[in-house]
């Protein structure tokens, strides 16, 4: 039995017992090479007796031949025990465990990609003679899995040359060995290791029996020292490698990416080599720059009809092509919009649109302008977006006016403009919203205070105690107090008008006393990333933004308590708990005409104040861009009952008292219906009267007589008929 178990695979030791090998046949029963045949043993009988001798030495001599073909074997008995401590339980599992039953549930991903021919039972019970017959048979190369650490071995199948070259360069970076491939063309490739090195790989072109390359040659041994091939780790695969690092973050930076590499490879290539494989891996996921100006026409096409009411217009100048004599068409500005954001920033905000610009960061540059308004929950509510080429006077005067026309606003006396005092913006919002409030953000107020040499925490401190002044006798204490500390800062912020930036002179109506334009730059910082992507990508960005934000603000909303937004019912809860500390105090005696002719000087002042601007580069021609419009005065917010700025004016009307015509009271109805029946007045007769001491003047008197009473109460009479008359004239024109 050990001789057969030494060449042959499966042995059944049958124990026969009832004479059972009689009946099989002689090719079943194996036996093995130089062995006798087997011993059979049965009960002797009395006339088997005597050759029961001669039984037992065939058996010895059978032993004895077993033991001297089994020379390496010291113990030449064998057994098996499922108890035996030293064997483990491995016997037992294969015996009670089937292998092939998942019962995890595991992704299997090795037997879609499994040759068939491996798994046939004919294959696996060949002898070894029959064994030659397999190398015939080719292994595919997986390139999903093998091509992360390739294995190369004789037969081995590739579809193409370009697979076979990439798994060499894969096989190269892994195993830091350097492969050169001394022939490499269409049809053959033939690579080795350094010189002395064993290692060999020859590969051809077969069509006839593959279809594709197949290993015909191949030594796997390594006897060089190995080398780091950094030069083989180029950009293209490092952008296939880490496709999907990419497409997870696009913001990953260079220095991050570089330890990704060098945890993958244990060496880094050179920086350049990073960064352009970084720009093919977003040119791949987000296009071609160039390819996405020219879809731009039927993006803005396609926008208009999914979604009726946006507004895409685009316009371009025509430039001369300096490479030809032709000209051709240059983008020069975009205005755009979305239907659901105008009317739920006219529905339900506030008339506060808060202006900004930002650059786009790609290869053409640019500016983007936005709009932002404040929803009820004092957070950001985009509303429009443009493109221009550069920030200046005629680029802001072309976006406010699309945006004053896409709204429907005729009247612009209930609007308030917040900005950050860019270069052009004040007179293309006095030319645009002529009526409307412009604020201006303290913050940059501040960044212009210190770059004009006012620095110091103090100055600092004064001017946001000057921004904060709900009052004007504040606002008086705040501006005296920084004129003690500076003359010169007094003088630089005395030439601001204060409406622009002090609450004390806000207007009441927008119900908003916002000092920052913080609602533009978190909107900015919101689209950072789309920024950074080509245009159409931007848009296409920009739009999945707005659309998931609204999404998650309505379920937000649908679960707050009460009709309150949340961080309005937390302002009211803390002027609540102030205002527990207030006490009710009469009403003083002010000089209502020094506070009128105060308001007077401070307009006349706001109006002769010149503030000198910077030089700037402005452009007329992009005014020229604005689309034609006809007002509607019908489509006004301020018209339209369903919005909020009609609300808002119906609210602040009741609030108002009504202003009273100047002139006598009426008199009183029933007084007038009885006035015929009133008696005349008589003239009470005193002693003093009677003595003729009726002051006249100064200390003389005289005694008047009845019939000088009587004339002058007649007279008096008349007068007061003549009166009424008058005063029903008076009211009859006035209704």
């Amino acid at each position: 039995m050990i001789n057969a178990s030494k060449s042959e695979k499966t042995l059944v030791l049958f124990v026969d017992h009832t004479n059972f090998l009689k009946g099989l046949r002689e090719d079943v029963i194996v036996r093995p090479r130089n062995a006798p045949s087997p011993v059979e043993r049965s009960a002797p009988s009395a006339a088997e007796a005597s050759t029961s001798s001669t039984v037992l030495v065939a058996e010895k001599e059978t032993m004895q031949n077993i033991q001297s073909d089994d020379s390496d074997s010291d113990d030449f008995e064998f057994y098996d025990s499922d108890f035996d401590a030293e064997d483990g339980d491995d016997d037992i599992f294969a015996d009670n465990v089937d292998k092939s039953v998942n019962d995890n549930n595991d992704k299997e991903l090795c037997d879609e990609h499994e040759d068939e021919d491996a798994l046939e039972d004919d294959d696996l019970n060949l002898r070894e003679e029959d064994r030659k017959h397999l190398k015939k048979k080719f292994t595919a190369f997986n390139p999903e899995i093998d091509m992360d650490n390739p294995s190369f071995k004789r037969g081995m199948k590739f579809s193409g040359v370009d697979e076979l070259r990439k798994a060499l360069t894969t096989y190269s970076i892994r195993n830091r060995v350097k492969i050169k491939k001394l022939k490499n063309d269409k049809r053959r490739i033939q690579a080795v290791c350094a010189p002395g090195c064993p290692w060999m790989l020859k590969a051809s072109n077969d069509k006839r029996r593959t279809g594709g390359f197949v290993i015909t040659a191949y030594e796997g041994t390594h006897k060089c020292e190995g080398s780091f091939p950094v030069k083989s780790i180029t950009s293209k695969i490092l952008t296939e490698k880490f496709m999907h690092e990419f497409r997870d973050n696009q913001k990953l930076d260079l220095k991050s990416f570089a330890a990704k590499v060098l945890r993958e490879y244990k060496m880094c290539p050179e920086r350049w080599k990073l960064s352009r494989a970084r720009k093919d891996a977003l040119l791949q996921i987000h296009g071609d720059e160039e390819g996405q100006f020219r879809l731009l026409m039927d993006y803005g096409q396609e926008l208009r009809r999914s979604n009726p009411g946006s507004k895409f217009f685009l316009t371009t100048n025509s430039v001369n092509d300096p490479q030809s004599p032709d000209y051709k068409e240059h983008l020069a500005t975009v205005y755009w919009s979305y239907d659901a954001c105008k009317r739920g920033f006219l529905a339900g905000c506030r008339p506060f649109i808060c202006i900004d610009g930002c650059h786009i960061k790609t290869k053409y540059k640019g500016v983007l302008l936005t709009a932002v308004g404040i929803d009820p929950n004092d957070c950001i509510y985009p509303v429009a977006f443009g493109l221009a080429e550069v920030e200046c006077t005629s680029s802001w005067e072309w976006f406010l006016t699309n945006l004053r026309d896409d709204l429907n606003i005729s009247n612009t006396s209930l609007w308030t403009i917040m900005s950050d005092k860019q270069k052009g913006l004040i007179n293309a919002v006095q030319k645009v919203f002529p009526d409307a409030e412009h604020r201006f953000c303290v913050r940059h107020i501040i960044q212009n205070f210190q770059r004009a040499g006012h620095r110091g925490e103090t100055l600092k401190n004064d001017i946001w105690a000057i921004a904060r002044s709900t009052s004007v006798p504040k606002w008086h204490r705040s501006m005296e107090k920084l004129n003690v500390d500076s003359e010169t800062a007094y003088a630089w912020i005395e030439e601001l008008a204060p409406n622009t930036w002090v609450k004390a002179f806000f207007s009441d109506f927008p119900k908003c006393d916002m000092l920052l334009n913080n609602h533009s730059e978190v909107f900015n910082s919101y689209i950072l990333e789309a920024r950074e992507m080509p245009f159409l990508s931007m848009l296409e960005t920009i739009f999945y933004k707005l659309l998931q934000r609204n999404e998650t603000k309505e379920r937000e909303a649908k679960k707050w308590p009460g009709r309150i937004c949340p961080k309005i019912k937390k302002k009211l809860d803390k002027f609540i708990e102030w205002s527990n500390e207030c006490s009710v105090s009469p009403a003083a005696d002010h000089n209502k005409k020094g506070h009128e002719k105060y308001l007077e000087s401070i307009a006349e002042q706001i109006q002769n104040n010149i503030v000198g601007e910077d030089d700037e580069i402005d452009i007329p021609s992009i005014v020229e861009h604005v689309i034609p419009h006809t007002p509607n005065p019908s489509m006004d917010p301020t018209q339209k009952q369903d919005s909020m700025v009609y609300r808002m004016q119906v609210e602040d009307g009741e609030h108002v008292p009504i202003n009273r015509l100047l002139g006598p009271l009426p008199e009183n109805a029933f007084v007038a219906s009885a006035r015929d029946n009133i008696p005349h007045s008589r003239v009470r007769v005193t002693t003093a009267s009677s003595r003729g001491n009726l002051r006249g003047g100064r200390g003389r008197g005289r005694t008047i007589s009845p019939r000088e009473q009587a004339t002058s109460n007649a007279a008096a009479h008349q007068e007061e008929e003549e009166r009424l008359a008058e005063e029903e004239e008076l009211m009859s024109s006035q209704i």
